[in-house]
């Protein structure tokens, strides 16, 4: 069995892979570019996803599953590997710790007024009339219940907060007060103070969260994005956001990335802006090639895959 990489993995990892599954041959690549050559014979791809079309997967001849080593999927030709029966796995779940974490980080930020203090810091002045808030009994809605939502929710409850999600058929998840399909979800948004935005990107979320939804908000709630910039639509946000209509954003993901230096979302002092890193960790490959060891195992013997596994029909 052949498995070829479009990434570098860390040495002591690849020691590690050697060591332990030596009858498959390994091509480490750098890049998809560097790859190329390699792919007509590969029997597995792992990948980032970066530079694949749909004419090099094609060209593919051999190859029969995809490993991608991110959660979100929309660099993958999913229809070429419909046509192919080619099996597509991600990983899921692992960015569930971090991105909860910052997204709590995020939300103590609004209450406590952080980014205000930061800049009063810079500007040496003690500024100490400043209405502050808590977490406490605050609500927060989590729109998409998967591994990182239900990270999020298991966080939010130890604030003492009323954690409410949308999910596509309104079933109950634990660690959920209460969860409203995807049909109601303005009534969701508009019973909370927190809005976090944790969906896949497919057909259906593209621009889903849009200026019905950002109306159905409170005047005093926060937009909280990680998880596609397209999910939102950006442009309604920045209307929200110029006329008060909403309290504020978190946003880590965007249409356009980088943000382009011209976006007016650079200079609002409601909104705080990262670069898409609320899914980084320094333990980010270890949880990763956890997920493909398995994957592999499952793979070697013939038997079905049991992480990550994509429904194409879906897109998740």
């Amino acid at each position: 069995m052949k498995v070829l990489t479009t990434m570098l993995i860390p040495e002591w990892h690849r020691e590690r892979l050697e060591r332990l599954y030596p009858a498959v041959q390994w091509r480490i690549c750098r890049s998809t570019g560097e790859a190329l050559q390699y792919l007509p014979g590969a029997d597995c791809l792992v990948t980032f996803g970066d530079g694949l079309t749909p004419d090099l997967l094609r060209r593919a001849g051999k190859l029969r599953w995809i490993q991608c080593m991110t959660g979100g999927l929309e660099q993958i030709p999913i229809e070429v590997l419909k046509e192919r029966e080619i099996i597509l796995t991600n990983v899921k779940g692992i960015h569930g710790i971090q991105a909860a974490e910052h997204t709590l980080g995020v939300m103590l930020a609004f209450v406590r007024q952080l980014p205000f203090f930061l800049r009063m810091q810079e500007k040496r002045q003690w500024e100490d009339h400043v209405k502050l808030d808590e977490l406490y009994e605050k609500t927060v809605c989590i729109i998409g219940l998967g591994a990182m939502g239900l990270e999020i929710a298991a966080r939010a409850n130890v604030f003492g907060m009323r954690v409410i999600g949308v999910n596509s058929d309104g079933r109950d998840v634990p660690g959920v007060h209460k969860v409203y399909p995807r049909d109601q979800v303005h009534r969701a948004v508009s019973e909370a103070d927190f809005i976090v935005l944790a969906m896949p990107l497919t057909k259906v979320t593209e621009q889903g969260f849009g200026q019905a939804e950002l109306s159905a908000m409170k005047k005093s709630a926060v937009l909280i994005n990680i998880a596609r910039g397209k999910v939102l639509d950006e442009k309604a946000l920045i209307q929200a956001l110029k006329h008060g209509q909403i309290a504020g954003a978190a946003l880590d993901v965007f249409v356009d990335e980088p943000l382009p230096a011209n976006s007016p979302l650079w200079k609002m002092h409601n909104v705080i802006i990262t670069p898409h890193v609320a899914g980084r960790s320094p333990r980010y490959m270890e949880r990763a090639l956890e997920i493909f060891e398995a994957n592999l195992q499952a793979f070697l013997e013939e038997r079905p895959m049991p992480l990550g596994v994509v429904d194409p029909e879906k897109g998740y």
